[in-house]
């Protein structure tokens, strides 16, 4: 039964501004592109709390240094001032400038932790280095279990100084697990935490596919006796039926405005992708003899990769958002399958076969330069992109069962999410980098 309890939540009770009623300027004029010529280097003046939150400061000051590195834009260190009033009032500019230059850092950042009631309040100032002045400062006031999220959020608005986007601090991983017994969709923060579980069919539901905006997750399903695609608010909990057609239905994949999706069905015979858009209405795209299954759109939305064995072995094709004739995209190797479109719409990521394990595998999004970014003996599958195109979540049975695993964007920095002793698998990560 699912905890309602545990029902996913708005992120925070409360946002309000702490220093100024307006939008701050962004630290520097930088671009997204940042990363190219070296992370920034951040110092951390403090991260400190009330008497008695000990224990919750420890866990502040884990997500936040983790959240940083996450972000592929920070290089981050604690300074060791462990500063429990805000720096510009016991220090003043010129300090705040000199221990920038003495420490070679262009940000510093100092976080508080409170009570007040039963609620915390996190406070976050951003300072610029070569000002040595407060650029941003903000309160986020939630519950003891949304501590994560206010850090997730504070980083984000640091991100948005830098890059006019969040990253990937409000996005969601949406997966399956069999911790329950029987395959279930499950959603949980970018970072593995909060897991949650969100149908209990107790049957086997497969491919969940999150909306752009992380609020609802489509998915197919057993529980009716046959494959159907269900959709669900996550907020709400609300259930409803999206495609009940006649044979196979699985692999949704919703386009880039959250209106409609791309699927795999077989109402017609042999397995082909259709796009089921507002009132249900679906309309065939493919037209082969072989099968077209796993569709995945273009952040433009104007075409969709899936995979075809229409070549004798499993293939990546292209075809444009109306479907008509198909290119082939992959060429080396007898399996590659499962592709994702990167949001910044440059690379796709696949599953590739090699030395008869399967790994995860990008090219560009015309098919040129492939090339593979996990290897070992074991299988690395159905990799999928962080909303902000930094990272790649996917599957992988490395460390024995399977488990949901991200990494950086040219196959380095591999990261455990899952933890939880059963099987997880099939990620879709998703969620807004915008306001």
């Amino acid at each position: 039964m699912v905890n309602r309890g545990a029902r996913l939540i708005p992120l925070l009770a409360l946002l309000v501004w702490l220093v100024t009623g307006r939008e701050a300027h962004a630290i520097y004029d930088l671009s997204a592109t940042r990363e190219s010529a070296g992370r920034i280097p951040v110092g951390i003046l403090g991260v400190t709390g009330a008497a008695g939150a000990d224990n919750q400061v420890l866990e502040v000051n884990q997500v936040l240094m983790a959240d940083l590195r996450r972000s592929a834009l920070f290089h981050a260190r604690d300074l060791g001032m462990r500063m429990a009033e805000p720096p510009e009032e016991a220090l003043g500019p010129l300090q705040l400038r000199e221990i920038a230059g003495s420490e070679a850092v262009e940000v510093m950042l100092w976080v508080r932790l409170e009570r007040e009631g039963a609620r915390w309040v996190l406070t976050g100032h951003i300072y610029d280095g070569a000002r040595g002045r407060l650029t941003l400062g903000k309160r986020f006031v939630g519950k003891e279990d949304q501590l994560r999220q206010m850090v997730h959020r504070f980083v984000g608005e640091l991100i948005y100084q830098f890059t006019g986007e969040y990253g990937i601090t409000r996005s969601r991983i949406a997966f399956v697990s069999d911790l329950s017994g029987s395959k279930e969709i499950y959603v949980m923060e970018h970072d593995g935490g909060a897991p949650t579980r969100v149908t209990a069919d107790r049957g086997i539901s497969l491919t969940p596919s999150l909306s752009p905006d992380a609020e609802k997750v489509l998915y197919a399903s057993q529980k009716s006796g046959r494959w159907v695609i269900y959709e669900r608010e996550l907020a709400s909990g609300k259930s409803m039926v999206s495609l009940s057609a006649a044979g196979l239905n699985v692999a949704p994949d919703w386009n880039p405005q959250g209106d409609g999706y791309a699927v795999t069905a077989s109402l017609d015979g042999n397995r082909e992708i259709y796009h089921v858009v507002k009132g249900r209405k679906i309309r065939r795209l493919t037209h082969s003899s072989a099968d077209d299954v796993s569709p995945a759109w273009s952040p433009d939305g104007q075409q969709i990769a899936f995979t075809s064995d229409q070549a004798g072995s499993p293939q990546i094709y292209v075809m444009g958002a109306k479907g008509g004739p198909a290119r082939r995209l992959t060429f080396r190797g007898r399996y590659n399958s499962e592709p994702d479109w990167s949001p910044r719409g440059g690379l796709i990521a696949y599953t590739c076969q090699d030395g008869g394990f399967f790994h995860v595998c990008v090219m560009d999004a015309g098919g040129g330069n492939p090339r593979q970014l996990t290897a070992g003996s074991w299988d690395d599958e159905t990799p999928t992109f962080s909303p902000d195109g930094r990272h790649i979540a996917f599957s992988s049975s490395r460390g024995g069962k399977r488990d949901i695993y991200m990494m950086d964007l040219d196959g380095g920095g591999a990261e455990r999410l899952t933890f939880n002793g059963a099987n997880n698998t099939n990620p879709s990560w998703a969620g807004p980098t915008g306001r």
